[in-house]
């Protein structure tokens, strides 16, 4: 099942290679139609968790918009020949995709859903600051139904999440399933905690070299110990037996 599990996310990604495409994306993306639009992101933590968790790997499948971030699953990519295409950083991209919702003469309304006080106010206030309408604040602690509930009382046209994986994936679903307004939902993680201060970001050196993780392990080894050093091992026996798999036609 492992091979066969990592090859539909592989799958399903969506797969930009110049910036230009990008940046037709982004200015595409605050005009959806038919509802409620997921944009989610995979890591090789990602893998590792669906691989193990039916009701994640499900979320994932059914975001609208699943995008590669870092370079774990760059490697996994490369090696059964597919094209990684441009990372996808959501910590990088999600400021830019707030920036789309925050100009012209429509300021379109946000929600922020993520991390714990203070830290969700101060990430809001910086997106305010930056001309951002954020219309609903609400820490990442709660019962996906009270996010239902307070979306649909008060309705916003860019929902950001922030619960960590795989809640915040599952709360996105719940979402999709309950909202009818057209609006893009995005499972950010961190970003909020990177915008706001709480969590710092790596060296630009760090990041450019595809060693941001490294960075965190080395800020926070107790909390990023079983997640870099023995995930990314896990990950990378993952990566081969899909390898092995391919090449012998069983996926």
């Amino acid at each position: 099942m492992t091979a066969q599990t990592i090859k539909s996310l592989l799958d399903h990604l969506t797969v930009p290679t110049s910036e230009a495409q990008v940046e037709a994306w982004l200015d595409d993306l605050p005009n959806p139609h038919g509802g409620p639009h997921v944009v989610s992101f995979i890591n090789a933590h990602a893998v590792n968790m669906a691989d193990e968790n039916a009701a994640f790997h499900e979320a994932l499948l059914g975001s609208d918009v699943l995008l590669r971030d870092g370079s774990g699953v760059k490697a996994m990519m490369k090696l059964t020949e597919r094209d990684p295409g441009l990372n996808m950083c959501g910590t990088d991209l999600i400021p830019r995709i707030i920036e789309r919702y925050s100009k012209g003469t429509t300021r379109r309304r946000i929600a922020v859903l993520t991390s714990s006080e203070p830290w969700n106010e101060k990430g809001a206030q910086i997106i305010r600051e930056g001309g951002g309408d954020v219309v609903l604040v609400m820490d990442g602690w709660q019962d996906p139904q009270a996010y239902v509930d307070a979306l649909k009382a008060t309705p916003a046209d860019l929902v950001i999440l922030g619960m960590g994986m795989p809640k915040q994936e599952q709360v996105s679903m719940a979402l999709k399933n309950a909202l009818t307004h057209d609006c893009v939902i995005i499972n950010g993680g961190a970003v909020i905690d990177f915008m706001a201060g709480k969590v710092a970001r790596a060296p630009e050196a760090w990041r450019k070299a595809g060693l941001e993780w490294a960075y965190r392990l080395k800020e926070e080894p107790k909390r990023m110990f079983g997640r870099y050093v023995i995930g990314n091992t896990v990950f990378l026996g993952r990566a081969i037996n899909l390898k092995l798999k391919t090449q012998e036609g069983d996926v």
